[in-house]
Order: C-alpha cells, then structure tokens, then sequence
C-alpha cells in the first residue's frame, strides 16, 4: 500500500456540481508558488523517509477539493512534481482543458489525468452547470494529444444510484476511445453533503455497529488520513479529503512534516471528532451501512464480517507503517473527549 500525497492547487471551481456541497466551503483561494515548493519539499522529505525504510515512493496528485486548471501556476505545479521524480496526476473537469492548456500540462510532464464527467449532453449541464459540447471536445482533443504520453481516466460518481447509468456512460466514453475508468460512490465529505441515507446517527443499526467493534476488542479507527495525506491551498496539513469544511487543520507545511502531524490525526480519528463521526468512510458508519444493508436483504452475515475482517488488517498494517514512520509504538486507544483542532483560519473584527 502506497502512500498518496493530494496537494490542493485551488479549492475553488468553476462546476456546480448537484453532487458538491461547494457553499460549504468556509474560504476558498489560489495556492501560492511559495506555499507549493514547501509542500513539494515535505512530499520529498517523506519520500526520503520511505525510502529509508524500504517503502514505496508516494504518489502525487494535483487535486484536492477544486478544479486545479483555475490556478494559473498548475502547469508549473505539474512541472516541478515531475522534475522532482513523481508521476504527476491531475484531476479536473475538463471544461478549461483547452488546447493551451493540453500543452502546457502535457509539456510539464503530465502521466495521468482522471477527468470527472459522468453525464452527456442535456443531463451534464443540469448536473455540472457547464457546457458539454466544449468538455466533451476538450476531452477528446486531449485524448488525442497524450496519446502514448499521459492516460486519460474518465471518473464516474454514481450520484444516481443507478448501475444502468454508470454503465451507459462507460459505454458512451468507450466509443470514444477511452477506456480507463474510476467509479467511485456519492461521499458525504465529512457530513457536508446531506444525503439521505448517510444520516447515520438516526439508524438504529448505527448501536449494533458500535456494540460489534466493542464485543470484538476491534478499533473504529479510520485509515484514510494516514494514507491519502491532503495539503489545502492554503499550505494547511488538513484530516483528509474529506474535511470539506476545513475544520481540521493540523499545521503549516512550513512548521511540521507529514510525520509531525501524525500523532494529532491519530488522537482526533481515534475519537472519531469533527468530520469522521459523520463520514460515510469512517468505520463505524461503513458498518452500519452494511448493517442497514443486511436488514434489507441486501447483504449478510458474511458480509458484515469480511467488512470488520478488512477494517481490522488495514488498521493493523497502517497502523505498523505510523511506527516505522515515526519510530515508536503506537499508543493505546485513549478515552479522552474530543480533540480540538488548532484554527489558523484569521478572523477580522467587525
């Protein structure tokens, strides 16, 4: 398991995805030149860490919680991750993936770009308030020009909940040749998208799921901010991709490491605070949809154990990778009250 590194060119976006909750934003803005070559020379300094251990390199992606293609420095972004021996990936909409741009991204060094668009033509722009026809040629002139040089991966959320579709649409992009693919589910991103069925305190399975993992001895702990590690535009160590909100930040790249901050996102997972209680991604919330899941006729008990079988051994390797990291054990599960996250957010008096 590679570790992967998400660095936030904007949290900005020029898409209003149905599927978004972008007005729960607090700040939005540009990342800096400056704030970037610091983030580059931390994803450095663990690479060397890695390496020192044996490890995989991590991985680079431009990213985040925007489209990356309203920055105006991303093609040099692009250029600096490949110069510094990562294979760059890009994810955008495509709708500013102009011919200019192609170039520019593709000359800097570009391998992989993951293309979100999961609708066509009348649908798209309900959906993505963009215009397809543009998009749609953006992506097929792009095919063209990485040809050999970079791959094209069209992302597919299933916002609808509807196979056929997700199917549809890979048929649609497959004859247009393109055939690498992501499928991913709706996230609620850390509670601030309201989807109906990612209500979990509500469940009643939600206090079987916690009676499971307590029976067990098995710890509710998510892994994600420990191998997906996200820096916001704003050069903010941030929970993960899906602080949303922005409600968790854990220090400037310009004062701590990845590894620095570890022992803070251990604390705050652990106690399942601010945006894990309410994320579908958390442990305890993925059991209980499966729980749920069971009680329709949709799973069983073979399901709900395989899902705590995984939870457990990603827990028990990552958990082994933090201590490699770091150089000590980890410490016992606490039972402390919530963390509270260290705000760098400024305040203006009114």
């Amino acid at each position: 398991m590679a570790f992967g590194i998400d660095i936030e060119p904007t949290n900005r976006c020029n898409a209003k995805c149905s599927f978004c909750p972008r007005d729960q934003t607090p700040h939005q803005g540009l990342m800096s030149r400056e704030v970037f070559d610091q983030a580059l020379l931390r994803s450095v300094e663990l690479r060397d860490r890695l390496r020192t251990l044996g490890r995989d390199d991590p991985t680079i992606s431009l990213c985040g919680l925007g489209e990356p293609l309203l920055n105006r420095f991303t093609p040099d972004f692009v250029r600096l991750v490949s110069e510094a021996g990562f294979p760059c990936t890009m994810s955008t909409n495509a709708a500013l993936l102009d011919e200019r741009r192609a170039h520019a991204v593709l000359d800097a060094g570009l391998r992989n770009v993951c293309i979100n668009v999961g609708d066509r033509d009348a649908e798209y722009e309900e959906i993505y308030r963009l215009p397809f026809e543009r998009t749609r040629d953006n992506i097929l002139r792009f095919r063209d020009l990485a040809r050999g040089v970079c791959t094209v991966i069209i992302v597919l959320v299933d916002h609808r909940q509807d196979r056929a579709h997700v199917e549809a649409m890979r048929e649609y992009w497959g004859e247009q040749g393109l055939s690498a693919f992501m499928e991913y589910e709706v996230m609620n991103r850390g509670g601030a998208l309201f989807v109906d069925h990612m209500q979990y305190e509500e469940f009643p399975q939600r206090k079987v799921a916690r009676q499971l993992f307590e029976q067990r001895g098995l710890e509710p702990s998510c892994m994600v901010p420990f191998v997906d590690l996200f820096i916001g535009y704003d050069g903010q160590h941030y929970l993960c991709c899906s602080d949303w909100k922005k409600e968790v930040p854990l220090g400037s790249v310009f004062d701590a490491s990845f590894v620095d901050v570890i022992a803070d996102k251990l604390t705050h997972v652990r106690t399942r605070g601010t945006v894990c209680m309410t994320c579908n991604l958390d442990p305890m919330n993925r059991l209980t949809d499966v729980l749920r899941a069971q009680d329709a006729g949709e799973a069983d008990a073979a399901d709900v154990e395989a899902l705590l079988e995984r939870l457990d051994r990603v827990r028990g390797f990552v958990f082994g990778e933090i201590e490699a990291l770091t150089g000590e054990p980890v410490p016992p599960r606490p039972n402390a009250a919530q963390p509270t996250s260290r705000r760098t957010i400024p305040v203006t008096a009114v």
